[in-house]
């Protein structure tokens, strides 16, 4: 009799044992979902308020998402977009490379990095962003159009024009057309 009573209380310690071990299970991913929530929400936030201009203000919140996830390519991009629009051009290149250290494929920050350098300037740097941006996504046609005008800068017509001619056949609706057009006259 005391055998079946040790066997009943036995059982009973087993499941109560694993129902406590389906409860940690259960509040690890609720921690770990809120965690993943937590930075898609900074990250969003940045972006909603990049959209509204309030560079100052997205900056912190990309912080805060680089903060839970210091790889977030998108956190880092976004930061630098921010940082470029505030006319902190050198503080937003150095963003742009972080990106291109966790991801070299991620083309949108070549190309926001060239951007960047040819506002400094950079025209030959930029270039070669821009060369970049296009090597990993043969059709971004707006580095196509903005290597152009860079070429263009620097009185390199004929590329320009090629360049242009490309970013047209990416992207029939391009500003490319009125630039290759004064370029041809």
């Amino acid at each position: 009799m005391n055998e079946a009573k040790c066997d009943k209380s036995s059982g009973k310690h087993a499941i109560i044992m694993v129902l406590g071990i389906t409860a940690l299970a259960l509040l690890m991913l609720v921690c770990i979902a809120s965690a993943a929530q937590s930075l898609n929400f900074w990250a969003h936030k940045g972006g909603e308020l990049m959209n509204s201009e309030k560079y100052d203000e997205a900056i912190k919140a990309y912080d805060k998402a680089i903060e839970i996830n210091p790889h977030d390519s998108y956190a880092w991009d976004g930061k630098g977009v921010a940082l470029g629009n505030l006319g902190n051009l050198d503080e937003a290149i150095t963003a742009f490379d972080k990106v291109i250290e966790i991801n070299p494929q991620y083309s949108k920050a070549w190309y926001n990095k060239g951007l960047a350098l040819n506002k400094l300037n950079k025209h030959y740097e930029a270039i070669n962003a821009y060369e970049k941006a296009i090597e990993i996504n043969p059709k971004y046609s707006m580095a196509w159009y903005n290597k152009a005008i860079t070429l263009n800068k620097l009185n390199k017509s004929d590329e320009a024009i090629k360049a242009y001619e490309k970013a047209i056949e990416i992207n029939p609706n391009s500003e490319a057309w009125n630039n290759k057009s004064n370029l041809s006259k």
